[in-house]
Parts: structure tokens; C-alpha cells; sequence
């Protein structure tokens, strides 16, 4: 299996995707944010309609569209005093609505929907490889050299402004860089594992550990686990990747549950 590049090429991305959205998993379930997945997925949607309609390169806009609204969403709540989830909601439906007007501007075109939702790892290039693992290095650097402000951060914000803790800035930079991390692995991962992969591996971890950095491991080697695995089953069942990556979640989810419950 492995003497073709191109199946190299996926594996690779299949986990590199995982991990890197896996990274975010502790700190957006510890905020109960845990919709961000599918609401900036679903905010791509827009961004991929104004690159078909402006004859755009499709994954640069969407990246700099839903990276801008990440920014806005943060500025806004910060700003106006806006309950975070409410501004996200409002940004996700009137996203959502500007994409599917600027569709319906493009006469002809029929949006591939599967692709969208589930993504395809097979087809992923040798630069979208590079992007996922790019991508995946920024978000471990991230939390490496933020580790302190986003624990404060995701435990008690106010506590953390007390302390002069750069709250606002750092929030800011969590949405631009999970945003940015959601729209270059759509391609390979689609909504439902984008979306499985911010929830699953961390529910997972914090019934396998309480001090944070072990369950920010432990979700990174969840998502690795449910990547190989999924990618295998694949190979040899004829079955969706992503699909199988999220069914894998959900068993080492599970697991996780019993042994919880015996520990």
C-alpha cells in the first residue's frame, strides 16, 4: 500500500489534518465553544462562492475571508460587549446566506455538497499537503508559546485580565489561527470531520486525564490513532475516510467512558 506516493501523500495529510485540529480540541471544549468547527466550516462556504464568482483561487479567498470574520467575531464581542456565541451565530447565518445568493448568481454551476461535507483525502496535492503540515506546526507553536494565556483564557477570562494577560489579542489570534486551520483542511477532512475532530478527541482525553497539557497530548494521540485507523479501514473495506476517522473518535470515545467509569 504504502509504495504509491499518492497514498503516502494521504495518510500524511489524514494525520497532520487530525492532529492539527486535535490541538484545539482542550481549550475549545474547556470554553464551551465546541460549534466553532461548523460554524466557520459553514462561514467557508461564502468565501468558496466569491472565489467561483470572482474567478478567485477558491481556498486563498475562503482562508482570508473566514480568517477576517474570526477577527471580526472577536473584535465585535470584545468591543460591544457581545456574548461571543450570539456575534458567531449572527456571522454563521449571514455567511451562509451571502454564500448561497452568490451561488445562485453563478448560473450552471452545480456545487459539489458531498465534497463539502466530507472531503476527500485521496485527492490532496503535494502543496496541500505542505498547507496541512504548515498549518499544523503554526497551531503547535501557537499553543506552545501562548500556553499560559490560553489556560487563563479558557479557565477564567476576567481572572486573566486582572492579571494583565493579553486576553483580547490572544483571543483573537485563537480564532484567526483555528479558522485558518479549519479552511485548509476542508479539503481533506470536509465539515463533519472538521467538526468531529474539535469535539471528539477532547471529550475523549478528559475522561482519560484532568491536568491540561496531558489532555492536550492525549487528544493529539487520539486523533492520530483514529487517523491511521480510519485510513487503513479504508484501504481495505472500499469505506469514506472521514467517516471512518469519526466512527474511530467515537469508539476510543467510548473506551474512554468505561474506563472512566472503572477508574
Amino acid at each position: 500500500m504504502l509504495s504509491y506516493g499518492f497514498l503516502i501523500r494521504a495518510l500524511l495529510a489524514a494525520v497532520l489534518s487530525s492532529v492539527s485540529l486535535a490541538l484545539f480540541s482542550p481549550f475549545v471544549t474547556l470554553r464551551r465553544v465546541s460549534y466553532l468547527g461548523e460554524a466557520f466550516s459553514h462561514m467557508a462556504f461564502a468565501g468558496i462562492a466569491i472565489a467561483l464568482l470572482a474567478g478567485l483561487d477558491a481556498q486563498l479567498t475562503t482562508l482570508v475571508f473566514v480568517v477576517g470574520v474570526a477577527i471580526a467575531i472577536g473584535w465585535l464581542s470584545s468591543r460591544h460587549k457581545l456574548e461571543e456565541a450570539n456575534t458567531i451565530t449572527i456571522f454563521l447565518s449571514v455567511s451562509m446566506a451571502f454564500g448561497i445568493i452568490l451561488i445562485s448568481l453563478r448560473k450552471g454551476y452545480s456545487f459539489d455538497l458531498a465534497s463539502y461535507l466530507f472531503g476527500n483525502v485521496l485527492l490532496v496535492s503535494q502543496a496541500d499537503l505542505m498547507r496541512v503540515g504548515v498549518t499544523a506546526l503554526l497551531s503547535l507553536g501557537f499553543i506552545l508559546l501562548f500556553y499560559k494565556e490560553l489556560f487563563y483564557l479558557s479557565y477564567n477570562a476576567e481572572m486573566a485580565g486582572f492579571y494583565r494577560v493579553p486576553v483580547k489579542a490572544v483571543n483573537r489570534f485563537f480564532l484567526a489561527l483555528l479558522a485558518a486551520s479549519i479552511v485548509i483542511n476542508l479539503k481533506a477532512a470536509g465539515i463533519i470531520l472538521v467538526s468531529a475532530q474539535l469535539i471528539l478527541p477532547a471529550a475523549t482525553a478528559f475522561n482519560l486525564a484532568r491536568r491540561l497539557p496531558a489532555v492536550i497530548l492525549i487528544s493529539a494521540l487520539m486523533a492520530t490513532i483514529a487517523a491511521v485507523g480510519g485510513f487503513a479501514m479504508s484501504w481495505w473495506l472500499d469505506l469514506p475516510t472521514g467517516a471512518n476517522i469519526v466512527m474511530l473518535e467515537f469508539g476510543l470515545f467510548i473506551i474512554s467512558l468505561i474506563l472512566r467509569r472503572r477508574g
